[in-house]
């Protein structure tokens, strides 16, 4: 019974916030989640294939020509910052947003076995899944669609959000 309780204590905190899990081993870069960069959409299993990025309002793209920029701030080893050139992003219940009049959350990192190995994924509590309610993953030709965290009711594939830092050409 005081295993349970432990493990419940353990599951609210992670609600609550994106507090650091503990983990034995972590893979954080100098480059993840950190400057300035994409956030881009990696399937969640397979070959972990690139099906796109975020644009600047949070929305879910295969047209990279509208990928968003983002800015990560990176206070402490799992935490960071999100803010977009629309904004600073957050959820909106479980839906992934970017923009004017949003609250600055502090989202996490995910290195665990359930993620890409060797990725840090963004998390937010103990949830980093997402997916959406339209074509999951969208065509290069269609506009933007919803992101949201995973319910496991969507048709489709499920992606975790990564980092593709961008470099300045000067």
């Amino acid at each position: 019974m005081v295993a349970l309780t432990n493990l419940l204590q353990l599951a609210l905190i992670g609600f609550a916030s994106a507090a650091p899990v503990t983990t034995t081993a972590t893979t954080t870069t100098s480059t993840s989640f950190s400057g300035t960069g994409q956030l881009r959409t990696q399937w969640s299993s397979g070959d972990y294939a690139d099906l796109g990025c975020l644009t600047d309002s949070g929305e879910w793209t295969a047209n990279d020509d509208i990928c968003g920029q983002f800015t990560a701030v990176r206070p402490s080893q799992n935490q960071f910052t999100l803010t977009s050139r629309d904004g600073p992003c957050q959820y909106y219940g479980a839906r992934f947003t970017c923009g004017p009049g949003n609250a600055q959350y502090t989202f996490g990192t995910w290195p665990f076995a359930n993620s890409i190995p060797g990725v840090e994924c963004l998390r937010w509590g103990l949830y980093g899944i997402m997916a959406s309610w339209e074509k999951n993953p969208p065509d290069p030709s269609d506009a933007p669609e919803e992101i949201h965290l995973a319910d496991y009711t969507e048709q489709g594939k499920y992606v975790w959000a990564t980092w593709r830092p961008l470099t300045s050409t000067s």
